[in-house]
């Protein structure tokens, strides 16, 4: 069934902060409602190493961040682009992605969930949901999530990494501070400096 959807996102600076704002109709609210259902069941830890590219945000285009300083607050989701640095830090209800090689120079606080893609970098990550550090992303700070945290190759966390779900760290990922989750798997190669503490 093909669902139709006009969005229009609208940005503004306003007072040194870029708040950006989404206006969406849909034909159908009951498949909105179904597709969320669907996202609310997915794990990254599920993948067995291919993370599907459009999660956790399939539209990137419509809510690309344009604007290079200052904070970013919205409701919706947010779109950190390659190769992009954010002088600020990222406030979304919803879902956030920092696309390959971009940087946030502050924290990203997402309502949903966090996907840094390969080489990226901010300060602190707190999601509601899960969090994804691809290959060689580096958070300075603590990773804080109400699922599930993924680590991938050669990733590196400076601070704690807090989960109310699973934790996986793969090959080579390092953590600096403790690592806390319902479940934790360390690869061999992985170095975790603190304490790791399993919840369940």
């Amino acid at each position: 069934m093909t669902r139709e959807t006009t969005r229009r996102r609208i940005l503004q600076v306003t007072g040194g902060t870029l708040a950006v704002g989404a206006t969406a109709s849909a034909v159908s609210a009951q498949e909105d409602d179904e597709d969320d259902a669907i996202d609310d069941d997915y794990s990254p830890l599920d993948a067995d190493g291919e993370i599907d590219e459009s999660w956790p945000i399939e539209d990137r285009d419509a809510v690309t961040v344009e604007e290079e300083i200052g904070d970013v607050e919205t409701g919706d989701d947010v779109v950190v682009p390659e190769e992009f640095l954010l002088d600020g830090s990222v406030i979304a209800g919803g879902s956030v992605v920092l696309e390959d090689d971009a940087e946030v120079d502050g924290a990203v606080d997402a309502g949903e969930h966090v996907r840094f893609e390969d080489d990226t970098e901010a300060e602190d990550v707190a999601a509601g949901g899960h969090v994804v550090l691809g290959p060689d992303a580096e958070v300075d700070g603590d990773v804080e999530a109400g699922g599930d945290v993924l680590v991938q190759e050669d990733a590196e966390v400076g601070g704690n990494v807090d989960a109310d779900g699973d934790v996986v760290l793969e090959d080579d990922a390092e953590v600096d501070g403790d690592v806390t989750g319902q479940s934790v798997d360390v690869a061999d190669s992985a170095e975790v400096d603190g304490d790791v503490n399993e919840t369940g």
